[in-house]
Order: structure tokens, then sequence, then C-alpha cells
């Protein structure tokens, strides 16, 4: 695999990377409603920021709205030489969970 999956409660260690891209893959209307900080869409002008950067291996979070759709464009950047790549598991619906537990909004079933 040319990437690795990360799960929401170590993203904020993740966004503490020095020049971390976080592309969000979700549609606009989607992402109006909610984006992680920073977050940008991922552009042909993008993409081929990063390809031209592969030499400095830039780390690049990617997620979509369930993590599917997301490990697609994270295994393409990792075949255009990234290797620092992540794909948020279970994607910005994961996070919305992990999020609102985290503030005591949502309980654990168990």
């Amino acid at each position: 695999m040319s990437y690795q999956d990360i799960q929401p409660e170590s993203l904020d260690a993740l966004t503490e990377m020095p020049g971390l891209t976080i592309i969000d893959q979700r549609d606009m209307l989607t992402r109006s409603r909610g984006e992680l900080p920073g977050a940008v869409a991922p552009t042909d002008a993008l993409i081929t920021s990063l390809i031209q950067k592969r030499g400095q291996n830039p780390p690049v979070l990617v997620y979509c709205y369930h993590g599917n759709q997301s490990r697609n464009l994270c295994s393409f950047l990792g075949q255009l030489g990234l290797k620092q790549v992540f794909n948020l598991a279970g994607g910005w619906e994961a996070w919305l969970r992990w999020n609102a537990k985290q503030s005591g909004m949502l309980r654990d079933s168990a």
C-alpha cells in the first residue's frame, strides 16, 4: 500500500506535521457545512504542485465522506512518488463521531 490509514484520534498529531497538505474530496456543498481547518479541494494545480515537491517528501492527508473515495487519491499520490500520504479512515463521518464523543455529545453504545 502506498499510503497509510490514520484514525480520527491520531489526527491532532498528524496536523502538527510541518507542511501538511489536507485534501477534502467531498463536494462543495458538503464542504461548506464544515471541514478540517486548512483543507483544500483536489485541483489539478494542487496535484501538480505536490508532484513537483515530491523530492521534499511533503505530508498529505486526504479525506472524503467515509474514507473510501479518498483511498483512490491516496493510492494515486503514492504511485506518483509521494511517500507520506495518509487517508482518514472512516472519513469525515468518522471524524464527526470521534469529535462528538470527545466533547461528550455522543456516548458509547457498549
